[in-house]
This record gives C-alpha cells, sequence and structure tokens, in this order.
C-alpha cells in the first residue's frame, strides 16, 4: 500500500570534529527537544526496469528508538520499576533521484512515496519483501549521533536537523573525520497545504533562513556529491 507523492528538500553540511561540543550546545539552546539518532538506511534498485535505463529506487530506513518499559519485581523489591528497551524500527520509501529546475536550484528536492510495512517486524522480513519486488541492494549507508527539533515560527511543525558520525564496516569512524549535518522538515511536504502546515516553499525558505542563522557551517545542496557520506 502506498501514500500520495511527497517531496523532500535537504541541506547538508561538515563540522569539524573539534567544533562538535560548541555546536551540540548553540542547537541545545534552541531546540524544543533533543533525542539520540541512530538509522541504518538501505538503498535498493530495481534489476528488470520498465523504460531501460530509467531504474526506481527504494529506501529501507531502520531507526533505533530507545522506549521506557515497565516490569514488575518481587513485591519486597518495592514493586514495578522502569527499563530502557531499544527497539528498531522500519520504513520503506520510493525515493527519485534529485528533482532538476530552478525552483529546486538551492536545495536538495526528492520526491518520495511512503510504503506500508505493516506485520513486517523484522529488517530481515522487509528485506525479504523488499527482494520479492525485484529489486537488488545497492549501499547501505549508517549514522548515529544527535536530532534536533527546530520550531518554525507560526507552523504547527518542526524542522529536523542530525549530527551523525557515517559508520564504516565495522560500526567504527575515524574521529578525526567531520560530522554529518543534515537539515530537512519534520515531515514530507507538498506544493500546496492546509492553513499551519508548510508547502515545499514555505519549508525552502524556513530551512534558508534556519541555516543562516546557524554559525560555523557551510551549507550545501549535495547534488554535487559534496557534504554527503559515503555510501558502503
Amino acid at each position: 500500500m502506498t501514500s500520495q507523492a511527497q517531496l523532500l528538500p535537504s541541506l547538508y553540511a561538515l563540522l569539524p570534529a573539534e567544533q562538535l561540543e560548541l555546536m551540540l550546545a548553540r542547537l541545545s539552546n534552541t531546540a524544543l527537544h533533543v533525542e539520540p539518532y541512530h538509522v541504518r538506511d538501505s538503498v535498493y534498485v530495481n534489476t528488470n526496469p520498465v523504460i531501460p535505463g530509467q531504474h526506481r529506487t527504494l529506501r529501507l530506513r531502520g531507526r533505533k528508538r530507545r522506549r521506557r518499559r515497565t516490569r514488575g519485581t518481587p513485591r519486597w523489591a518495592g514493586g514495578l520499576e522502569d527499563e530502557a528497551v531499544d527497539r528498531w524500527e522500519y520504513s520503506l520509501a520510493w525515493m527519485s533521484p534529485p528533482l532538476l529546475g530552478r525552483e529546486y536550484a538551492d536545495m536538495h528536492v526528492q520526491a518520495c512515496i511512503s510504503l506500508e510495512v505493516a506485520g513486517l517486524s523484522t529488517r530481515e522480513e522487509v528485506e525479504e519483501y523488499v527482494e520479492g519486488l525485484g529489486f537488488k541492494h545497492q549501499h547501505t549507508t549508517t549514522r548515529v549521533g544527535h536530532l534536533f527539533s527546530l520550531p518554525i515560527a507560526g507552523f504547527t511543525t518542526t524542522l529536523q536537523l542530525t549530527v551523525t558520525r557515517v559508520l564504516g564496516d565495522e560500526g567504527l569512524s575515524k574521529t578525526a573525520e567531520p560530522y554529518f549535518v543534515q537539515m530537512t522538515p519534520a515531515r514530507p511536504v507538498s506544493t500546496t497545504a492546509e492553513r499551519g502546515l508548510l508547502t515545499l516553499q514555505d519549508a525552502m525558505r524556513v530551512m534558508q533562513e534556519t541555516a543562516g542563522r546557524i554559525e560555523g557551517l557551510k551549507w550545501e545542496t549535495g547534488k554535487d556529491g559534496a557534504a554527503v557520506p559515503a555510501r558502503r
């Protein structure tokens, strides 16, 4: 089951490792919410495109979330207590190549369509489903760090800014490498929207304004490969 196509604008930057603590402190002062961020994105392409040379791309995203769970203990030990439990949540989406045109010149914009994965609880189940659709794994990127939810005046949604390490094959990264910074709306947007929700033009405008207020970062669109994490 799919939903209507929407648009996802993004901006990217690289943050030198020695500036991490200062940047995290600045962002924390303006964010509505800060949480750990751990995602693993696997990209798949169709092996038999309907039109030769026009491949469709699927992104399988796994995100690790920490939940609080109440468990019982013996009565003499004080009753109930909370424990933290890590859980992976999975999502699938069709992702287009970066959209071209003057209206997208200052932003990396992709069209995306979410696919329903209800009933598929493990990564192996989702991967088997994707491969059954005729898609082949192309590359996987894992990122670990922080997610900041930034307010947008006049709107009910937020911007999401992540500061992450791009992990290597064994889950390790070189400490001297810069951190990868990405800014997107909290949810994909449309060209038109109801009152209080972002349109594409709204999102691009507030992202540019927000980027301009964050000192120490040089923002890129990523269309030329700059500031985009290596594919593994």
